[in-house]
């Protein structure tokens, strides 16, 4: 039984084992074409007007939206605009109101110093801190004390700054000097235009000072400055006093028209005096007896547009300024009156002075001039020549008789000219 098994096993296994072997080969696989997928609707959303209109309404939702979002931000960037121009606006308006306010606002000291002035200096004159007040009253700017707002601190302010000036005078005064100015009522009282000297204008600004030995600093003060309203300053020394140079403060009398200076040992007037912005407005200048002057005059003198009297005595001047004054033609234009008498000067009397027309007095007397006169301006009425020895030649009289004539000690000719003709026999 088990020989019949095995041999059925062995012909099953060997069926068809006649067949050859073929070579397994990979099957040709060739490649497909792209997928392509197609976005469809679902068809049961495939032509439902309901779903339609709302998809639409979405829309119309999403725009009005979109558009007020717009409009907001709009909105929100034009009020950030405004905001920011409104603050801007602000902020220059109260840097302008503060600005103002401190160009119309006085300082603490200010302050001080105004009190001090109203309440204690009218029973203590002489007590009021001048030594710090008056700079700080001269600082207040101009946009303050131009303001009418501010016209009684103004006027406040105004009358420390001239009393502090004046009482500078009397403190730099000696001994003998203050008990002078002391008995008229000089720093006695705040009310410095009944002063003796002191003459003020209608609103109450110092217009003229005169000072006169022993009642006489013994320098002028820098605190003189302070007078800028000063139109007249006259100052007649003695015993060596006033000395020294006039202070830096000098130029700022702007107002000064009438300077004179007599018996002084106040040393060389600068030569900037009075050029702009110093004692431009300079009408009568006098220089006498002053020793310590030096000899020269300042070099802006010929500058001077409005100079009418030029009085230069007893002071030597070397060399001559009459060659000098002579060319100048603002000076051919205005001045009447030049008066060199004994201050040593030489040469020949310019012929430049016949061109000076508005001259009417001319005094040359006691000095060393020679050569021969020259025809004088018509308009001459005084005319001063004596005791010049080398001083020669004849004299013409002008259309306009000569007032007043005196050629005594000269060797000149006055034949046709009566008034010069009896002044020669003059003792």
């Amino acid at each position: 039984m088990r020989d019949r098994f095995t041999k059925l096993f062995f012909d099953l296994r060997t069926l068809n084992a006649g067949d050859p072997d073929h070579p397994v080969h990979d099957p040709c696989v060739t490649q497909w074409p792209p997928l392509h997928i197609e976005k469809r609707r679902c068809p049961c959303q495939l032509h439902d007007p309901k779903h339609e209109a709302r998809v639409r309404k979405q829309q119309r939702r999403s725009r009005c939206l979109l558009i007020l979002l717009i409009i907001i931000l709009l909105l929100l960037i034009g009020n950030a605009v405004f905001l920011n121009i409104r603050v801007l606006s602000l902020s220059t308006s109260t840097t302008t109101n503060q600005t103002t306010s401190t160009t119309n606002a006085l300082s603490v000291d200010a302050q001080q110093c105004l009190s001090q002035y109203s309440l204690n200096a009218p029973a203590s004159a002489r007590t009021y801190p001048c030594s710090t007040c008056l700079s700080v009253l001269q600082a207040v700017p101009s946009s303050y004390t131009s303001s009418s707002a501010n016209a009684h601190n103004t006027q406040v302010i105004n009358n420390a700054v001239q009393f502090c000036s004046l009482r500078a005078i009397y403190e730099t005064a000696n001994a003998q000097g203050q008990a002078t100015l002391g008995n008229g009522s000089w720093a006695q009282n705040v009310n410095f235009c009944t002063w003796t000297g002191v003459s003020c204008d209608t609103s109450g600004q110092v217009a003229s000072l005169q000072l006169a030995y022993p009642g006489v600093p013994a320098t002028l003060p820098n605190e003189i400055g302070g007078l800028t309203t000063l139109q007249s300053l006259e100052v007649i020394g003695g015993s060596g006093i006033p000395a020294g140079s006039l202070p830096g403060s000098f130029t700022n009398l702007t107002s000064l028209m009438t300077l004179h200076l007599e018996a002084t040992s106040i040393t060389a007037l600068p030569n900037s005096l009075f050029a702009s912005p110093g004692l431009t407005r300079i009408s009568t200048l006098a220089l006498v007896r002053n020793s310590q002057m030096g000899t020269s005059l300042p070099s802006s003198l010929t500058s001077l547009t409005g100079l009418q009297n030029l009085l230069l005595n007893s002071q030597a001047l070397s060399p001559s300024p009459l060659a000098t004054l002579a060319a100048s033609s603002s000076l051919a234009a205005s001045l009447h009156t030049l008066d060199l008498t004994s201050t040593s000067i030489t040469g020949s009397i310019p012929s430049a002075l016949s061109s000076f027309k508005g001259l009417t007095q001319l005094l040359l007397g006691s000095n060393n001039l020679t050569g021969t006169v020259p025809t004088f301006p018509s308009t001459l009425q005084v005319l001063e020549l004596n005791r010049n020895a080398g001083l020669g030649g004849s004299i013409a009289c002008p259309p306009a008789p000569l007032a007043q004539c005196s050629v005594q000690g000269t060797a000149i000719s006055v034949a046709g000219c009566g008034v010069c003709q009896n002044a020669t026999t003059m003792a």
